[in-house]
């Protein structure tokens, strides 16, 4: 999975690549670091927030890549945050920070720029056996807001598009 990223977005992607194989990964997005490095990032230290957590139970190497401001740059097109996994199966993150009235416009977005990302590296990297999971990560006071239809039919059309699972939430297994 590294070669191919490198080989889809360039070598001077390094930075921007993390392997792991820890049982639980746990991801922030910096908004608090300088412009330069406000991407997303493993945790590595305590006073760190938590937005995402992976459960890696059979501690299989994954790959993480720092997509929003590393990757790609702010001059292209709207990304996703971050990406992690392997060609087994590949989960693509975008974090917002919302208070709970601006979930319906940050939810929209996310979803914009979950699209764009999927469309971006099934264009540069064959996915085609890859398990595609795009993740709303809605960080709010309250976590689960009501099911509603249109979210329904956004779940069924990245099914349909992108063979991917769109889903919500801080947590998963992989």
């Amino acid at each position: 999975m590294r070669q191919a990223l490198r080989n889809a977005f360039g070598e001077d992607i390094t930075e921007c690549i993390t392997e792991t194989n820890s049982i639980l990964i746990e991801v922030f997005d910096c908004y608090d670091c300088i412009p330069t490095q406000q991407r997303s990032y493993i945790k590595t230290s305590e006073g760190q927030p938590v937005h995402f957590t992976l459960r890696n139970p059979l501690n299989e190497s994954l790959i993480f890549a720092a997509l929003d401001n590393c990757i790609l740059r702010s001059n292209d097109v709207s990304r996703c945050d971050f990406t992690i996994g392997n060609f087994r199966k590949l989960y693509f993150v975008e974090i917002k920070q919302v208070n709970t009235g601006q979930r319906a416009t940050a939810r929209k977005d996310a979803i914009q720029q979950l699209h764009s990302s999927i469309a971006l590296f099934r264009n540069r990297i064959n996915l085609q056996n890859t398990d595609l999971n795009a993740v709303i990560c809605l960080k709010a006071k309250q976590a689960h807001p009501v099911q509603s239809a249109k979210r329904v039919a956004d779940i069924v059309a990245f099914k349909e598009n992108f063979k991917a699972n769109l889903m919500e939430g801080q947590i998963d297994n992989f």
